[in-house]
């Protein structure tokens, strides 16, 4: 069983429908095609770790950022939502901390974009007091300058580690968006506490609308 949460202005990807005549017999296949992954590595499946290693997450061509605190967030040969590895954040227990990743991906003003990621708590470090995650979606122009920005809803103690929960947040890129920044953060907020840990896997970026 797993969860969905969503947010922003939520559209149905469309399927692509597809008749294909052979050349034999003339039947025709009815193919269900989605819209194309416009994230690369979006599974966390490179580099390739070794059974219970771990790597920085800026090896799996994610840019990371944090607040002025050293980085939290790895590669993870465990427990993954599907393939053989996830990202792994370990919380700070520095008010208002913040560490995440995001991938930039080229967009079309006036399209619609949807960014979801799976997401599950640690069952041993599980997330406590005011640490969160969170998604979100920055639109940029063609010179870097922030356009706009859109969230999704946060995930904090609350969030199950018995099965993964996916999140998304939808939105339509404004007329000066170049690019899109999709960002999975964790925040500290007010009272955080150090070692709180979930776990982040299967992110997509696909165009809902404009097909």
């Amino acid at each position: 069983m797993m969860k969905s949460v969503k947010a922003g202005v939520l559209t149905t990807s469309a399927l692509i429908v597809l008749f294909v005549s052979t050349a034999l017999s003339g039947v025709k296949v009815l193919t269900a095609v989605g819209p194309p992954e416009l994230l690369s590595n979006s599974g966390f499946e490179t580099p390739a770790l070794p059974d219970g290693g771990w790597a920085l997450i800026r090896q799996a061509g994610w840019q990371t950022f944090t607040g002025g605190t050293t980085e939290l967030m790895t590669l993870w040969a465990a427990t993954p939502h599907s393939g053989n590895q996830a990202v792994r954040f370990v919380s700070h227990g520095i008010p208002n901390f913040y560490q995440g990743l995001f991938q930039a991906v080229p967009v079309t003003p006036g399209e619609t974009y949807q960014f979801s990621v799976y997401v599950k708590n640690d069952s041993t470090h599980p997330l406590k007091g005011s640490v969160i995650g969170q998604l979100s979606i920055e639109w940029h122009d063609a010179k870097g300058t922030e356009a706009g920005r859109l969230w999704s809803p946060s995930w904090g103690a609350s969030l199950p580690a018995t099965e993964w929960t996916r999140f998304e947040v939808v939105g339509t890129a404004p007329p000066n968006a170049a690019k899109a920044h999709c960002v999975i953060v964790e925040k500290g907020q007010g009272q955080p506490i150090a070692n709180c840990v979930f776990l982040a896997d299967d992110a997509s970026v696909v165009k809902v609308s404009g097909e």
